[in-house]
């Protein structure tokens, strides 16, 4: 009897063991670079997202919505929201030819963004803020493509003395980028700065 006993506890014990192996080995929740469960996928690292996956107009779309102000800023992503914003309003003033304006609202932007990489250093495809709500962070991209927008303008104007320190400033934030996620965004960037210093 007692062995019968001892073999049904053995058995069990076996069971369990495994079930609890099966669980430990189940596909767990991706873990996400700033260190919270995530359901994205996780790309190899040398892996370049391509332009119909992130750009600007992705980026400019999911930070639509109430303007936030640097007064009433409180949170990360709002930081990260008003430099989006401040950068949309850049670009459109940009496209209108309003220069000085769009130059004012691309260094607004970057100091919203400066903000963020205080507390959040790294650019990620996919950020998770809260839940399942996901945006794409790239905090150190768009600093680098708002001082090629800078570099751009200045350019226009022959100021070529301010170019090379914006530009440096411009491609150091690139690398930082890089660093962190691959983008055709990224490298389309890269070759902006090189057509746009000026030539020796």
């Amino acid at each position: 009897m007692n062995r019968i006993g001892l073999r049904k506890i053995l058995y069990l014990m076996l069971i369990l063991s495994i079930g609890l192996l099966g669980t430990q080995c189940a596909t767990p929740k991706e873990e996400h670079a700033h260190g919270e469960a995530s359901p994205i996928k996780v790309y190899p690292k040398d892996y370049v997202h391509p332009l119909t996956e992130i750009n600007l107009e992705k980026v400019i779309d999911e930070n639509r919505g109430l303007k936030v102000l640097e007064e009433n800023a409180r949170t990360v992503h709002d930081y990260y929201r008003g430099g989006v914003q401040e950068k949309a309003e850049g670009e459109r003033l940009l496209g209108e030819e309003r220069w000085e304006e769009a130059r004012k609202h691309f260094e607004k932007s970057n100091r919203f963004l400066q903000v963020v990489l205080d507390y959040l250093s790294k650019d990620d495809a996919y950020w998770n803020i809260y839940g399942d709500h996901v945006v794409i962070f790239l905090p150190n991209l768009l600093i680098a493509d708002n001082y090629l927008k800078v570099v751009r303008i200045y350019r226009k104007f022959k100021m070529d003395g301010e170019i090379y320190w914006v530009a440096r400033e411009g491609k150091k934030f690139l690398s930082f980028s890089l660093r962190g996620v691959k983008t055709e965004w990224a490298f389309q960037i890269k070759k902006g700065f090189e057509e746009a210093s000026p030539k020796k």
